[in-house]
């Protein structure tokens, strides 16, 4: 049984080392693109601060989609 979780805590430290980096910079890049653009239909009153919340989960989920492929 220790065997297995030593294994198994090796193979996720490999694979979290594989995937950071760049791709996370990028997924945060766009985040904060969405974020911005949001923030500026809030600012001049095109959307209220609810429909702000509602697309700001909406387009984040889409963007982990995106991601997921």
């Amino acid at each position: 049984m220790k065997r297995a979780l030593i294994l198994g805590l090796l193979l996720f430290g490999m694979n979290a080392q594989a995937h950071s980096g760049k791709d996370d910079k990028i997924f945060e890049l766009q985040k904060k693109a969405i974020y911005f653009d949001i923030k500026v239909q809030l600012a001049t009153g095109e959307i209220t601060l609810e429909e702000a919340q509602r697309l700001w989960h909406i387009r984040v989920k889409h963007l982990r989609k995106e991601e997921g492929k």
